[in-house]
């Protein structure tokens, strides 16, 4: 039987494209509909999109095959009728939504075929589990009973998520797929880090939430809270923690990477191709990662000169992870070296761009319940609750974490990285909905890892300490390019990837084993895309300053790339091209 979704989807499919439609049909007009189609179904898909449009969250998505099945059937019959639109019939505009809306249905279509090789449901970078649910008691109103009877409500959820997750872990364990042993434990860690009693978990409204509410209905709510939290969501988390720790771990590979699993090969490339955006080969990005580290570490080698250290880059690395200057004493020095530098960037930004953000930004630091699990922090886009841009940061095992890349992250995540990127597009009522709210790991990690060298155009790295940090931050993100495929298909084992990152960066060890993690277990080719993202920015620049000469303007090419949204790097290829081509022929 049909879900409801489904059924609505394929009845405004049959609205968009009749049978026998003449050829002067409103090609705009359907291509509107889908759009708003497919972004209202991205929306109830999505936990962390309701809560930034302010959306009452009706249900919590369960992570199924059923749920992906739905989806693709509904991907399926837009993208059947989306087929029937001829770009030539289309403005310029419209051809980038028809492609950007082409590239997002077919990797829902497709997400079926792999259900079975994903961990996301359980990993600590992707589980709702660790990231959006604990924002529900955070963003979800408060201030009328039918609020309050809602958080209670989805709260509760979680109870048959944690369960729902148990009998996925279960399903992929009888075909032979399990999450490798090592991050089995960190899984638990996590979790049991998370079963708070009562109003304390981190799953519940802040304590200054309750505060606020009115006496006559704080006790209540409160007591149906604690009760939530004890009997529902602490004894699933328990039934969970006590699967994992069990059978399941006692069986589960020492070894890491998705070629291991049956269908795991084929699986990767996909998820490169997704990532990337490009059509690249895993093979080919690996090479690519080993050609620019070496070009990279001479680079560090050279201003190793300019700063006068005598010693190898190795042993400036370690100098440097044990240097007082970049040591912090507490979270809250983190968060003021984090700020210097965007105090040092914000009056600089008109130089490059014709256009800033309304909504302001600012860093936090992450959850302490969540820093063992992460190796640096997330950016949080502003929403109608929390109208800020913030960037999470770990503050966690000071000691050990130097500051001295600082900089590098702060403008990669901030300004005029994620924040400037991300903030612009939700602002920007000219695109269409799902444009605004749209995203590739290529473009959004791509465009952060580019602003970040942007930084360096703007003389904000003229210190060699700083300089050499950026350098050091890149090298970390391109040892991303050899380790991932050498895990996920190449056949190298993790203690392999851990050896690399040590040789090449200066990634403390606690961190090397999460990232080594997350490569090949949590987000297997996710990190390609910051790297190949920024090079195809640069690329594309290049050209357009080389087609150009004199009259290229670094503000319009800017303007150019944000306000179309983040777009698959295929499609932002060929919106500059036709640019460059405009662009020569006005003169």
């Amino acid at each position: 039987m049909k879900s409801v979704l489904v059924i609505a989807a394929i009845g405004l499919v049959a609205g968009c494209a009749p049978a026998g439609a003449p050829a002067s049909a409103d090609h705009s007009a359907t291509l509107t509909r889908l759009l708003d189609a497919a972004n209202e179904t991205s929306i109830r898909a999505s936990v962390p999109t309701q809560l930034r449009l302010g959306r009452p969250i009706e249900r919590l998505p369960l992570g199924s095959l059923a749920e992906a099945e739905e989806r693709a059937a509904t991907a399926k019959a837009l993208l059947d009728t989306l087929a029937t639109i001829p770009r030539s019939a289309l403005a310029e505009s419209e051809v980038i939504s028809a492609d950007v809306l082409e590239w997002l249905l077919q990797g829902v279509v497709e997400a079926p075929k792999y259900h079975w090789l994903s961990f996301e449901s359980i990993t600590p970078y992707q589980s709702p589990l660790t990231n959006e649910l604990l924002f529900l008691g955070r963003d979800m109103p408060l201030d009328t009973p039918e609020a309050r009877a809602r958080l209670l409500a989805r709260l509760g959820d979680i109870g048959g998520l944690a369960d729902s997750i148990r009998a996925g872990l279960a399903a992929r364990a009888e075909r032979g797929i399990r999450v490798p042993k090592p991050e089995v434990a960190q899984i638990v860690r996590t979790l049991s880090g998370l079963r708070v009693a009562g109003a304390k978990s981190p799953y519940a409204p802040a304590a200054a939430r309750l505060t606020s509410l009115p006496d006559s209905v704080r006790p209540a709510f409160e007591a149906d809270l604690t009760r939530i939290v004890d009997q529902t969501i602490n004894p699933a988390l328990g039934r969970l923690i006590e699967f994992l720790g069990g059978e399941y771990a006692a069986s589960a590979p020492e070894t890491v990477g998705l070629s291991q699993y049956p269908g795991g090969e084929a699986y990767y490339r996909h998820l490169v191709a997704r990532s990337t955006t490009l059509g690249l080969r895993p093979e080919e990005i690996h090479q690519t990662g080993l050609t620019h580290l070496a070009r990279l570490e001479a680079s560090m080698d050279s201003l190793l000169g300019v700063i006068g250290f005598a010693g190898t880059r190795k042993e400036f690395l370690a100098a440097m992870g044990k240097d007082p200057r970049f040591i912090a004493r507490t979270p809250e020095d983190v968060g003021a070296r984090y700020q210097k530098y965007y105090e040092a960037i914000k009056p600089l930004v008109s130089r490059l761009f014709a256009r800033e953000p309304k909504a302001p930004a600012e860093f936090r630091r992450l959850n302490p319940m969540l820093e063992a699990a992460s190796t640096y922090g997330f950016y949080q886009p502003p929403s109608q609750a929390s109208p800020v841009g913030i960037y999470f940061y770990n503050a966690s095992n000071l000691a050990n974490r130097s500051l001295f890349t600082v900089a590098s992250i702060a403008y990669h995540e901030l300004v005029p990285g994620h924040h400037f990127q991300i903030a612009l597009a939700l602002e920007n009522q000219d695109l269409p909905a799902l444009r605004r709210d749209f995203g590739t790991t290529a473009y959004t990690e791509g465009w952060a890892e580019y602003a970040s060298g942007l930084a360096e155009e703007l003389g904000l790295f003229a210190d060699p300490y700083d300089a050499y940090g950026r350098l050091v931050s890149e090298a970390f993100l391109t040892t991303r390019l050899v380790v991932d495929p050498g895990m996920n298909l190449l056949g190298w084992s993790r203690d392999s990837a851990m050896a690399f990152m040590r040789a090449h960066t200066m990634t403390a060890e606690s961190e090397i084993a999460s990232e080594t993690l997350r490569y090949s277990v949590d987000l297997p080719a996710q990190a390609l895309g910051y790297k190949v993202g920024a090079m195809e920015f640069w690329r594309l620049r290049r050209k357009a300053e080389t087609a150009l000469g004199s009259r290229f303007d670094i503000r319009a090419f800017h303007s150019l790339i944000l306000e179309a949204g983040a777009l698959p790097m295929t499609v932002v290829g060929g919106m500059v091209d036709r640019w460059v081509e405009q662009v020569q022929a006005a003169k």
